[in-house]
């Protein structure tokens, strides 16, 4: 059930519950009589069972409840038993001892049943969260028909393996869409983009085949070499290191994939702010930009001047903006340039004086567009004066131009 449709409490007992009670305890279904049976193994367990099978996506526990066979037909059910204590306090232990499982607690969403019935019972949906999961004692469990048993090493390994994959392909498909957007504005530029994703992935994730290859048969060493019951809990333990060690390998290569991944995502930023339309678009929100900061600094002016200023400036900037990458690229660069010295301003805010300075500028660069030539300042003269003391000062001449040098 989806869950922004998942109730919390039912006065009566719902359909969903009346139906595992008649199917009786099994896989899917555990039944608890008294509270006390409900422990942070029992939760690790029933989530491990569902990491196991990809086609399981939850376990639920039945507090409350006891089995009673049927003598004319042999077969097993559940029967509400109540909860003595009261539902909350059910609630109150059954969430403190799923925050007792690890490395992360289990996910439970926790269903009261027949609120208003004689016997009120509990039902859990318990999902995994970051499995194989264990209890304070590191038992790794898991469900075998009504029974349970510890993990063999190989159902370690498949876990490890599919949860890191798990997580390797949440993140992918993120990047991915990302990737599919970003590409839609690159235009020409998908065919580079298509041949560096063969290249900086489909290696990787050749070798990470080979990786889990080996990862497979070092379980299946790790397995044959359990040949003595009285051997046989040391041995788990064991393989279950040895299963760990070798999913935290694979989980490296997958970092490393996915850090291939993102590397190219950057270089698809570029590409895509770079993209005739993009720069465009860049353009468009500089000059809105602008056109607001210009508001903020005259509204108040009331003169001539100011509205003869404005006229002009609200002509330059609904001006069209033609896809002219170099016109583009340049036209940032010098409203950019012009914005950070109007924080340089007293206040941080231009005058009129200061706008008109602007709009002359800007209709100068129109004219003639050019990129401004660096000041070189006469470096020379000041070495020769004292060269000690300037390249101490952090304020000279030298030193501010040598910072200029840095990337």
């Amino acid at each position: 059930m989806p869950e922004d449709r998942r109730r919390p409490r039912y006065s009566r007992t719902s359909a969903e519950a009346k139906r595992m009670l008649a199917l009786g305890e099994s896989g899917h279904y555990e039944f608890k009589s008294a509270l006390n049976s409900v422990t942070p193994a029992l939760f690790a367990t029933l989530a491990n069972w569902v990491a196991l099978d990809p086609s399981r996506k939850v376990a639920h526990l039945l507090v409350g409840v006891k089995e009673q066979t049927d003598e004319a037909t042999g077969l097993v059910r559940g029967v509400p038993s109540g909860l003595p204590r009261g539902l909350d306090n059910a609630v109150d232990v059954i969430q403190n001892k799923a925050k007792e499982t690890y490395p992360i607690p289990v996910d439970i969403f926790v269903v009261e049943e027949g609120t208003k019935e004689v016997l009120p019972f509990v039902r859990v949906e318990i999902r995994p969260t970051m499995p194989p999961h264990y209890d304070a004692e590191g038992r790794r469990q898991t469900r075998q028909g009504r029974s349970t048993r510890a993990l063999t090493d190989d159902e370690l390994l498949r876990i490890y393996l599919d949860r890191e994959a798990g997580s390797f392909a949440a993140r992918f498909r993120q990047t991915s869409d990302e990737l599919q957007a970003a590409v839609g504005t690159v235009g020409t530029q998908v065919d580079q983009i298509a041949q560096a994703i063969n290249v900086s992935i489909a290696q990787p994730i050749l070798e990470l085949t080979v990786t889990a290859r080996r990862a497979a048969s070092a379980a299946d060493a790790a397995a044959d070499s359990a040949t003595a019951a009285e051997e046989a809990s040391s041995s788990a333990a064991s393989a279950a290191s040895s299963a760990e060690s070798t999913a935290d390998l694979v989980g490296f290569d997958v970092r490393k994939v996915e850090g291939l991944v993102n590397d190219l995502y950057d270089v698809v930023e570029d590409l895509r702010e770079n993209a005739p339309e993009f720069l465009a678009a860049r353009v468009v929100t500089l000059r809105r930009d602008v056109w607001w900061k210009f508001t903020v600094d005259t509204w108040e002016r009331t003169s001539d001047q100011a509205q003869r200023l404005a006229r002009r400036l609200n002509e330059l900037l609904s001006g069209e903006i033609a896809l002219d990458d170099a016109r583009n690229t340049w036209e940032l660069r010098v409203w950019k340039h012009l914005l950070s010295d109007r924080e340089a301003q007293r206040g941080q805010r231009g005058t009129l004086k200061w706008w008109e300075a602007v709009m002359k500028t800007v209709n100068e660069y129109s004219e003639h567009p050019t990129y401004q030539a660096p000041e070189l300042p006469d470096l020379r003269a000041e070495l020769q004066a004292d060269l000690d003391r300037f390249m101490e000062d952090e304020t000279s001449e030298t030193n501010r131009f040598r910072k200029l040098l840095e990337p």
